[in-house]
């Protein structure tokens, strides 16, 4: 759906964070070239996509539980040198 702005500085904020998606995903493609990764580049974000973290709370303390990695999400995370988020971690 379209995304209308009116002033001036919302515009080119827009323009700003457009800009920045770009840059991220071509780097993104890039490591995952660099990488070897094999996975197409929309099956990988197809799997982040559908990578989610719940917040809950049990006995007043809060935590932050990931689901499993769907897919090839694991390979994003190593062509980035990024480590996988812990399953559960408590948050303040």
């Amino acid at each position: 759906r379209p995304i209308y702005h009116w002033k001036d500085r919302r515009v080119r904020a827009h323009v700003m964070v457009c800009f920045l998606a770009l840059v991220l995903e071509s780097a993104f493609y890039r490591y995952l070239k660099l990488a070897g990764s094999q996975v197409e580049y929309l099956y990988l974000m197809r799997d982040l996509k559908n990578l989610k973290a719940v917040e809950l709370t049990l006995e007043g303390i809060r935590y932050l539980c990931r689901t499993e990695l769907p897919g090839n999400a694991f390979q994003a995370f190593k062509a980035l040198g990024i480590g996988v988020p812990n399953h559960v971690r408590i948050i303040n």
